[in-house]
């Protein structure tokens, strides 16, 4: 009986730990190869670990060819490239446009994200929509990119309301009643504040004999449209702005004493104080204000304080004398600040600020990121709030909230007067008008392209695909066209006119 022999037992007990042993190397050894390769690592020639990243390609359109480093990959995006750690040239390119091309960084075990290039086609294809006897003074597309208000003329209250959804529709006749504004004897003239996040009202600054009267236009229901300087004539202000893009809620402000209101068309008559000695502010998600002030600073400072509900927290402190440069925005569930100085060459970026000083209330909360940037006059977030800029007239700092990463450059092509810097075309995309043409180029100013002419008094206006871009420029008759142009060859466009 093998199992009552001591010698045999023995033998069976040292298999056993073998095999169990044996087992165990197999198990560590396979999840150290699952977890190199999880992050990224593989073998190369000779047997060499490297470490690999994983690179995503789009475009628009797509497809199109996807070449590294001077060798076709790929005959489509969208697509995915498992490369090893290293700098490549990554190159799109597709028949009739203008290839893109960038070099790029692949750290291993690691995701590079490029899905947002839009190919430009090589020859543009421009046509003409309509032309205006004279320059309007206002040309505004609503924040769904589907409304396009063009003024007839800048003394004009009959407006075309162009459905960029349908390229193809004929413009509607729209006009502010008239017995809402008030007649001029010298001069006057229009401006766009804002419009409401309905996509139906806009909110206008009517400037005459030096007086000011703010207009809330209906563009669905013009007969609606209201004249909110005799609405709210029981309150002084001098500048007013809508509260969290609602069409009937106020922020208003009274530069003689410096005082912020908020009031509603509900109650017109009831305004409610907010803040005093505000010097400049940025108003975010209905509660929230981030403003400079001279209140409880010391003499030639200014505080930068965020006011959420009734509680104020301290931000940062600058020299008195200046522009202060105000945004906040959220990103990926965290509340951002922007903070700066026109004078102090620098922009500060905060990530949850008063989430800092809740944690430590004797300190200023630390910024995340310092963009050096000399005499900055404009700060913004891109329209995905991925990107954060700012601007000395052609000279940019960019910071990217997705990967910690910045870019500081300098455009070689002047910003044409009167624009005082660039806007965000989209979420990756900035544009300006230079030598009568529009310029466009993305976040860290790669894939710098010329398009169309444009007028620089006019921002660009695009379709809610981006198939097409509707610009505003002078014609050989020395009158204002409205011109569109294809951002995509005859072949491909999507939407036949």
């Amino acid at each position: 009986m093998d199992f009552l022999d001591p010698k045999k037992q023995l033998r069976h007990k040292i298999l056993l730990i073998l095999g169990y042993v044996l087992i165990a190397c197999v198990v560590i050894g396979a999840t150290t190869v699952l977890l190199y390769e999880a992050y990224g690592f593989g073998l190369g020639k000779g047997g060499k670990i490297i470490q690999y990243g994983l690179v995503y390609l789009s475009s628009q359109p797509n497809p199109a060819y996807v070449t590294v480093n001077g060798k076709l990959i790929s005959s489509s995006t969208n697509t995915s490239l498992t490369l090893p750690e290293g700098i490549y040239n990554i190159t799109l390119s597709r028949k009739g446009y203008r290839t893109w091309s960038r070099n790029i960084e692949v750290d291993g075990g690691t995701i590079e994200d490029y899905t947002y290039p839009l190919l430009i086609p090589v020859n543009l294809q421009t046509t003409n929509v309509k032309s205006y006897a004279s320059a309007p003074e206002i040309a505004t597309q609503s924040p769904s990119r589907q409304w396009l208000l063009v003024q007839h003329s800048s003394t004009s209250l009959n407006f075309d309301l162009y459905d960029l959804s349908n390229p193809a529709k004929a413009p509607t006749q729209v006009a502010i009643p008239a017995n809402l504004v008030s007649s001029h004897v010298t001069s006057e003239s229009w401006k766009v504040i804002a419009w409401a996040n309905d996509n139906q009202h806009v909110l206008l600054e009517h400037i005459f004999d030096g007086k000011i009267e703010y207009i809330l236009f209906d563009i669905a229901n013009p007969s609606q449209s209201i004249n909110l300087s005799q609405t709210l004539k029981n309150i002084s202000f001098t500048s007013i702005e809508l509260n969290n893009g609602h069409y009937n809620q106020y922020y208003l402000y009274n530069s003689a004493n410096d005082t912020l209101m908020t009031d509603n068309l509900s109650s017109p008559t009831s305004p409610t104080t907010v803040l005093t000695n505000v010097l400049s502010y940025d108003a975010y998600n209905g509660n929230t204000i981030l403003y400079a002030t001279t209140n409880n600073a010391p003499p030639g400072e200014v505080d930068i304080n965020e006011l959420i509900g009734n509680k104020n927290y301290l931000i940062k402190k600058f020299k008195a004398g200046s522009q202060y440069l105000l945004n906040m925005a959220g990103y990926n569930g965290s509340i951002y600040v922007v903070a700066g100085s026109s004078n102090d060459n620098k922009v500060y970026i905060f990530d949850n600020p008063v989430g800092q000083i809740q944690s430590a209330p004797k300190d200023l909360p630390v910024p995340i990121q310092v963009l050096f940037i000399h005499n900055p006059n404009f700060v913004s977030f891109s329209d995905n709030t991925q990107f954060i800029m700012a601007e000395s007239g052609n000279t940019f700092a960019v910071y990217n909230l997705e990967n910690s990463s910045g870019y500081n450059y300098t455009t070689t092509l002047p910003i044409d007067a009167p624009q005082l810097n660039a806007t965000w075309m989209d979420g990756d995309r900035m544009t300006y008008v230079s030598g009568g043409k529009l310029i466009m180029f993305e976040y860290d100013h790669n894939y710098q392209q010329t398009l169309m002419p444009a007028d620089s008094n006019y921002l660009p206006f695009f379709t809610p695909g981006y198939n097409y871009v509707y610009t505003l420029t002078n014609n050989k008759n020395s009158h204002i066209s409205l011109t569109r142009t294809s951002l995509y060859t005859s072949a491909d466009q999507p939407q036949k006119l």
